[in-house]
């Protein structure tokens, strides 16, 4: 009796509808392999759920079916009501897929709402380097470096050093490599070590200033 009893409960346990976290986390295991049936029946029972329509993009992405991706990313913009990460998410998949117009877009976007989201200003810069707009990747790897981006602060100060897109500025090459290289950055520390040994108009050779910079390189390039 107590064998049947187990028996049937069993089978009314599976019997019972999959909860919004089970049908999540199949959609989530599916996407992964490119599969897109678990997320598509997730989706017809929670169709306001922005999560279950960001899987089933980046499903559609694994195998290979780049509109029909972003169509479910925008899905995801929509349900969620523009979240951030959302927006993110589409302008990253966008940008892979050299879509850069419509990554551009969706990040000035959210930048408006959200100004210090790095991350977005980091790949706003990149969008707008590969559509050649210099002066909109100037001014989103500017807010970016400003944020704490040592990529960009390090970009920054090579920019000021050679006068691309900017004036050319010694003090402001070095405050931006100082900050990509006080950030770990050691293409900034070798670039620092460079322009100590060489001087610049305002700023004269320093050989103390050359080695304190040559010495953070080598130590954090064993590091």
């Amino acid at each position: 009796m107590i064998r049947l009893a187990a028996l049937a409960l069993g089978a009314a346990l599976l019997a019972l509808p999959a909860t919004a976290q089970d049908l999540r986390t199949q959609c989530r295991d599916e996407a992964q392999r490119g599969l897109t049936k678990a997320c598509e029946a997730a989706i017809a029972k929670q169709p306001r759920d922005p999560a279950l329509h960001a899987l089933l993009g980046e499903a559609y992405f694994a195998s290979g079916f780049y509109g029909d991706g972003l169509a479910a990313l925008r899905q995801a913009i929509a349900m969620s009501n523009g979240a951030a990460d959302y927006r993110y998410r589409f302008a990253g998949y966008a940008a892979l897929i050299n879509e850069y117009p419509q990554a551009a877009a969706e990040l000035e976007r959210l930048v408006q709402d959200n100004p210090d989201h790095v991350k977005a200003w980091t790949l706003l810069a990149d969008c707008y380097r590969y559509l050649k707009n210099k002066p909109q990747a100037l001014r989103a790897g500017l807010r970016a470096a400003e944020l704490g981006d040592a990529a960009e602060a390090y970009a920054l100060g090579m920019r000021y050093g050679s006068g691309d897109g900017v004036a050319t500025d010694p003090r402001q090459e070095l405050h931006w490599l100082e900050r990509a290289a006080n950030s770990g950055y050691v293409a900034a520390m070798q670039e620092l070590a460079r322009l100590h040994a060489e001087g610049r108009p305002g700023l004269p050779p320093d050989a103390a200033k050359q080695r304190q910079w040559e010495d953070a390189a080598r130590k954090a390039m064993k590091n």
